[in-house]
């Protein structure tokens, strides 16, 4: 992390800081494109409740969104109506938007489930442009430290014209004057800023731990990471480890796959097709490595038939 400071000593310079001014900066531009001001996502997690913290201390204008994804935790959906209904106590514009099709109907419609290189699911359930916030000033928890794909594709400051990101351009925090020259944040149609986007795992825990910070409980229950039940991107014991505290979840994903596979049986001549639902959940679940994984191909299953 270049020039980071202890987010102890209180000066201009440190990370904290930086990242405070940041969110000042483009408060204007916000505004300007919603009377709300910024719309801070908000996931339930602890880079969002940190997020919010910082925004909270910016003293800026802003309202908080969550999308409801059909297969959040039960502890989580409890966490932030809980959140929400403390904030909008403060004076915080709070909203949670529901999708208009849940990950079950979602799922049937692709013939498969998600996996790791083909999440459509959080496309359309987690990611999916609010059109009444589409013009809106975005700022996300999003940290570099938390996958490759972040480290080389997310920054400070992110703004594009196009749906597809063909056009996205990337800045550092200390390069807010130039996107002013430019006029990127007042006229581009996405604007994002992202003032964990430096922030280190150590960093995120410390300010955490001294501005006592409350997070998910589900943190204190021995999860590193908070979000949809079954999600491909935790990995094979990080799923195990959900099904077994949410065996109800787990019986509803293994009906999904039993109504996926004879949909597929009846609809394709192909005949390396899983033979009942519960083979294909363990496939799924252990990412293609198991029962024979060599006969099936992880992208023609997922194609549409």
């Amino acid at each position: 992390m270049r020039g980071q400071i202890s987010i102890f000593d209180g000066t201009e310079q440190s990370l904290l800081n930086k990242n405070i001014k940041l969110i000042q900066e483009f408060e204007r531009s916000a505004l300007m494109r919603n009377p709300l001001g910024y719309v801070v996502g908000y996931s339930g997690g602890k880079d969002s409740d940190v997020l919010v913290s910082l925004f909270i201390r910016a003293g800026v204008k802003f309202c908080i969104v969550h999308n409801h994804t059909t297969l959040d935790m039960p502890e989580t959906v409890y966490y932030i109506k809980r959140k929400f209904a403390k904030w909008e106590q403060q004076g915080i514009p709070c909203k949670i938007y529901y999708p208009n099709t849940n990950f079950w109907s979602l799922c049937l419609q692709k013939k498969m489930l998600p996996q790791r290189q083909f999440r459509f699911c959080c496309a359309m359930l987690k990611e999916a442009q609010i059109p009444e916030l589409k013009q809106s000033v975005r700022s996300f928890g999003v940290r570099k430290a938390e996958s490759k794909k972040r480290l080389l594709l997310r920054d400070s400051i992110e703004t594009r014209n196009r749906e597809d990101y063909s056009d996205q351009q990337r800045f550092h925090f200390d390069d807010t004057e130039q996107v002013k020259e430019i006029g990127a944040c007042y006229t581009n149609n996405y604007f994002i800023v992202n003032p964990l986007a430096y922030w280190s795992d150590d960093y995120l825990w410390d300010y955490i731990e001294s501005e006592k910070i409350e997070i998910n409980p589900l943190y204190h229950c021995g999860f590193s990471r908070i979000g949809c039940i079954g999600c491909p991107m935790a990995g094979v014991e990080g799923r195990i480890k959900e099904f077994e505290r949410y065996p109800k979840f787990k019986n509803r994903f293994i009906k999904l796959c039993n109504d996926i596979t004879q949909l597929r049986n009846i609809q394709t001549t192909n005949k390396k097709s899983f033979k009942s639902g519960t083979e294909y959940f363990e496939w799924w679940i252990n990412n293609g490595k198991s029962i024979n994984a060599e006969e099936y191909n992880l992208f023609s299953f997922g194609e549409e038939v």
